[in-house]
């Protein structure tokens, strides 16, 4: 590995080391406050905050995400580049607060409940700051500067989810959602505009505008199939099974996207960066790339599995009786880890190498296979639409293997690699945590129980993967006290070396 490269692997370490510790902070006061409004709005009312969400997601996906990866992966990017897109953006999201608030009972009528319309208006009055926030985060991901985006999100989860808490105990009802959002919103964009430099100004030149435009449209072409791959299930839920089973299907994916914010993020929110500095250096992108997949399987499959273990327990204890029916569905969606442990990178790998198309035609294929599986599964209700956002997973997962090979020269056999091993030990963790849990409740009660049965599934799950995999091990082990040293040398090393 080249001096430049070895000094990006080691920047992409200590960055995703920076959004794990972020995102170990806000998926637990996320999840706090997640049972605490949970339990006070229930199902009906988080679902109609959830078809709001549908209206708002579009258009900030459209006025700000499509147009400020550019910034990220553009090599030479000037002020002019950074001005004209901050007002460009500015003036979109303008425009889509004011239609949302026009419009507002028609697109949540469009979006599965008419009742959700008071809700779009005032997520539409904050759209604008929202998306004015865009280019200076951008702007931090483009420098690697992690630590700086991983301050932001710590404050904004810490006030928004303890002003949630607090509006929840007082009664607020569904409001709390929308006061969480303002507030996080409101703390992202002050702190953004801190951490860097750069200030908007009028440098910006049509120019600058076509120089990004390429690439832009290729994004925005990409990332609104990708919304509708990852939203249209919420709207078919919500469709054809109505607010209810909505809230329970959202609850479950809910928690499986606090364990994948926690997990797969901190990698995901530095894949991109990363590949694209190292376009030019395609060995050393490929190890880092499999270096990326290696450590997000150690780590995913044990979590994903224990989690499905310890729900029937775990979910109405934190949540109440009344979400019940949420447990097979987070079951269900828990299996989806065999394929995200190494899926979830996708879109940031081939926008890291500039292939935007390919993106587009993944989520494009989720799109389809969510039209065919959620309707045919709608009759079995929650688990069904569970089901069918497992057929959707593991449907597209050998066209992303073949996308992923052309960009990166990665074969499908190069791409699965590694994955038996932690496989095998994950699942005989989560087997014999799931049996002691059941052995143990008696006795003990769930909690107590559930913990004895962790650790020991955990022991399990190094056991069985020395036996499978003790090289891994080793290196696992040698990578965190080189951490703990803070010998960057020693880090950059082990790096270099494969998985």
């Amino acid at each position: 590995m080249s001096d430049a490269a070895g000094s990006i692997a080691l920047r992409f370490f200590e960055g995703a080391l920076w959004i794990a510790a972020r995102n170990l902070l806000q998926v637990a006061l996320s999840l706090v406050a997640l049972t605490v409004v949970a339990r006070e709005l229930g199902p009906s009312t988080y679902g109609l905050f959830g078809v709001a969400m549908l209206v708002y997601g579009i258009a900030e996906m459209a006025c700000g995400g499509a147009f400020t990866d550019s910034i990220v992966q553009r090599k030479q990017i000037e002020p002019g580049h950074l001005d004209a897109t901050f007002w460009l953006t500015a003036a979109l999201s303008g425009l889509a607060s004011s239609l949302m608030v026009a419009f507002s009972t028609a697109l949540a009528t469009l979006a599965g409940h008419a009742q959700a319309a008071d809700i779009v208006v005032a997520l539409g009055a904050l759209l604008p700051f929202a998306v004015a926030a865009r280019v200076p985060m951008a702007l931090l991901a483009r420098d690697l500067q992690f630590k700086a985006v991983a301050q932001i999100g710590a404050a904004a989860t810490i006030a928004s989810c303890t002003l949630g808490i607090a509006l929840a105990l007082e009664g607020a009802g569904i409001w709390t959602l929308v006061a969480m959002e303002a507030l996080r919103v409101a703390v992202t964009l002050i702190g953004a505009h801190l951490a860097v430099a750069w200030r908007p100004g009028w440098r910006g030149r049509w120019q600058h505008l076509r120089d990004l435009w390429r690439f832009n449209a290729g994004v925005l072409l990409t990332y609104s199939i990708g919304y509708a791959d990852q939203y249209l299930p919420r709207l078919l839920v919500s469709h054809l099974l109505g607010p209810q089973v909505l809230g329970i299907f959202m609850l479950a994916t809910r928690v499986y996207g606090e364990l994948s914010r926690l997990l797969m993020e901190p990698l995901h929110g530095v894949a991109m960066s990363t590949c694209a500095r190292l376009q030019d250096a395609a060995a050393d992108m490929r190890r880092s790339i499999l270096g990326l997949y290696g450590a997000s399987r150690l780590v995913v499959f044990p979590v994903y599995l224990g989690m499905a273990a310890v729900a029937p327990w775990w979910l109405p204890l934190l949540f109440g009786e009344r979400w019940l029916e949420a447990v097979p569905a987070v079951q269900l969606l828990m299996l989806g880890s065999v394929r995200a442990a190494t899926g979830a990178y996708n879109s940031a790998i081939l926008l890291g190498t500039g292939h935007v198309r390919a993106t587009a035609l993944l989520f494009a294929a989720g799109c389809a296979a969510s039209l065919l599986a959620f309707p045919l599964l709608a009759p079995w209700g929650v688990i069904g639409a569970a089901v069918a956002l497992l057929l959707r997973q593991f449907g597209t997962w050998p066209l992303a293997l073949h996308r992923i090979r052309i960009a990166t020269g990665l074969s499908p056999s190069d791409q699965l690699s590694g994955t038996f091993a932690p496989l095998a030990a994950a699942a005989s963790a989560a087997a014999s945590i799931g049996f002691l849990t059941h052995l143990l409740d008696a006795p003990l009660t769930p909690i107590p129980a559930s913990l004895v049965a962790i650790l020991a599934g955990a022991l399990v799950y190094g056991g069985v993967l020395h036996l499978l995999a003790p090289g891994t091990l080793r290196q696992v082990r040698a990578l965190l006290l080189a951490f703990a040293r803070r010998d960057r040398a020693q880090i950059e090393t082990l790096l270099a070396r494969p998985a």
